[in-house]
């Protein structure tokens, strides 16, 4: 027995388990927010259709004192989504953490650790005392060190935003390396593909959502089921995502710069970056490719391309757990990943990201980037 050989169908098992629990509590947050959209709604319709009909004062005041009844009761519930997303900001007013985030990193995580727990002790019971997984999760140990032991990087709500606004576009990110590099990914968007009730057509309460997951050497699946990129993706024909830039990011050298300098600072950085920005997206439509999108969540990008759906994306400012899985389903689809300077990708130091359905596609979008020094803007 090696130290670091693993059971990597177990822990792929496992990391589904925990990705599928920590949906489910979003899916749920999403069902009672629809509940209270819909309340919302029907109030709004009642307050119009009343207003119509009053025709008498005795009516009206009949009508205002139930129409008080329904704004307390709706304000309420509506109150109460944004108490139960307690959103706060991090870096920024763009970086933003819920109570959701936590709450699917802490359910995460318990799964994990006791599968890791176990793992641990038969490597100990077999003479590798020192044997341990570690852990890089984006809300509880976000400043880990990445190191040759076995890590699983976790992002517990891709696309926060998203999530706070009622999107789609947001899921569930685990992944583990062994020796720096992802050997398992999962990635789980619970609010794609959900189940119709097959006589109605509306949605059911019960859910499927894309559950993608790749093991290092044995291709990548979205529910079970083999994927890839496109095979005759061009940059003629090549649907690309590309985001609008997320605030900039102060290097240590500038962070050493006297502290009421740095909003000047980041200013004229962010100005800079937009300006960057312009100038590859001028360039993708004067080419042209076929079509320019911009989505919330990294992973759900990478996922994409691994589907065969998205055919380029340039990120230059992802954290660790943005790429891990996503990366690794990229490849094992037979994609393409590289920095965005266009050399090899890798989880340590920048984790900026170039992905690609090939080669040819990938070298294209480096070079985009690399003509304005992209990735620059998000140094450390």
């Amino acid at each position: 027995m090696e130290e670091y050989d693993i059971d990597l169908e177990e822990a792929l098992g496992v990391a589904i388990e925990a990705a599928r629990k920590a949906g489910n509590i979003m899916w749920e947050f999403y069902q009672y927010r629809r509940e209270a959209v819909a309340a919302d709604a029907a109030r709004a319709f009642r307050d119009e259709n009343n207003n119509d009909n009053n025709n008498n004062n005795n009516n009206n005041n009949n009508n205002n004192n139930n129409n008080n009844n329904n704004n307390n009761a709706t304000a309420s519930r509506s109150g109460k989504v944004t108490t139960m997303l307690d959103v706060s900001e991090k870096s920024s007013s763009t970086d933003l953490v819920t109570q959701y985030d936590k709450m699917c990193d802490e359910t995460i995580t318990k799964i994990l650790k006791r599968f890791s727990a176990s793992v641990e002790r038969a490597k100990h019971e077999a003479g590798f005392s020192s044997f341990a997984f570690n852990f890089i999760t984006e809300e509880i140990c976000p400043d880990a060190p990445l190191t040759d032991a076995p890590t699983w990087i976790v992002d517990p709500i891709d696309g926060t935003m998203s999530f706070v606004h009622g999107c789609c576009d947001c899921c569930v990110s685990i992944g583990l390396t062994i020796k720096k590099e992802t050997v398992v990914a999962v990635v789980y968007c619970p609010f794609l593909s959900p189940v119709r009730n097959a006589l109605s057509g509306s949605l059911s309460s019960v859910h499927v959502g894309e559950m993608y997951t790749a093991i290092r050497g044995k291709g990548a699946f979205l529910n079970g089921h083999p994927i890839c990129p496109r095979p005759d993706a061009t940059p003629e024909n090549a649907m690309v995502v590309f985001n609008y830039p997320t605030n900039a990011r102060l290097s240590d050298k500038e962070k050493e710069i006297s502290a009421d300098q740095h909003n000047v600072i980041k200013k004229e950085k962010h100005d800079k970056i937009v300006e960057a920005s312009s100038h590859i997206r001028r360039k993708l439509v004067r080419h042209p490719v076929e079509g320019i999108r911009g989505y919330g969540a990294c992973v759900l990008i990478l996922a994409q391309i691994a589907a065969g759906r998205v055919d380029l994306y340039m990120e230059p400012a992802g954290m660790i757990w943005d790429v891990c899985a996503g990366s690794l389903l990229v490849t094992e689809a037979g994609g393409v990943v590289k920095n965005i300077w266009g050399q090899p990708f890798g989880l340590e130091g920048s984790t900026t990201i170039v992905a690609a359905a090939n080669e040819t596609l990938a070298t294209f979008g480096a070079q985009l980037c690399t003509e304005v020094n992209y990735g620059d803007f998000w140094l450390r």
